[in-house]
């Protein structure tokens, strides 16, 4: 077996010490791997808390709009704004607060009479997402405000009974 290496064996030798400066230079960048890591690491770490973060923002107007949304199913065919608003309050998973939801009426058919059978219900939430996990802190690190979005999810329908002493919607 020593005969049919001996050709790859001596031109192996004759290549070895080109290689040689290769090897060191090699050598030389065993750290620069765990370097650039540290380098960009923090980074992705920041990236990836930022899209966190927003995630939840989007889950949190999911869930204010369907709060909002089943308040205004409740406010179709129920008379009592208490009973709407602790309706939205409690589809919302605790993210809002009574005051943070207002039950409006529009006179739809223009005949002066506020909450008759037909005119329009409105349900308004309103709320304001703060960014903590990712880039909430980095802000406040830096001597920043954290970044926020205001949410304010919106609906209306017809109603289906009437109402006595509806208050009317802002323009």
């Amino acid at each position: 077996p020593s005969r049919l290496l001996a050709p790859v064996i001596g031109r192996w030798r004759a290549v070895e010490p080109a290689l040689q400066p290769v090897r060191e230079a090699h050598r030389n960048e065993r750290g620069q791997a765990l370097i650039e890591l540290a380098l960009v690491l923090p980074l992705i770490l920041v990236f990836m808390l930022v899209l966190v973060d927003f995630g939840l923002a989007v889950d949190r107007r999911l869930v204010l709009q369907h709060a909002v949304s089943e308040g205004v199913r409740e406010a179709k065919v129920n008379d009592n704004t208490t009973q709407i608003i602790d309706t939205t309050v409690a589809q919302s998973q605790g993210i809002l607060k009574p005051a943070d939801v207002i039950v409006c009426y529009q006179d739809a058919n223009a005949n002066g009479t506020l909450g008759d059978f037909g005119d329009r219900v409105r349900v308004k939430a309103t709320y304001t997402y703060r960014f903590t996990a990712g880039g909430g802190e980095m802000w406040k690190a830096m001597g920043g405000t954290p970044p926020s979005i205001k949410m304010d999810p919106d609906y209306s329908t017809a109603l289906q009974t009437t109402v006595a002493g509806a208050t009317p919607c802002p323009p």
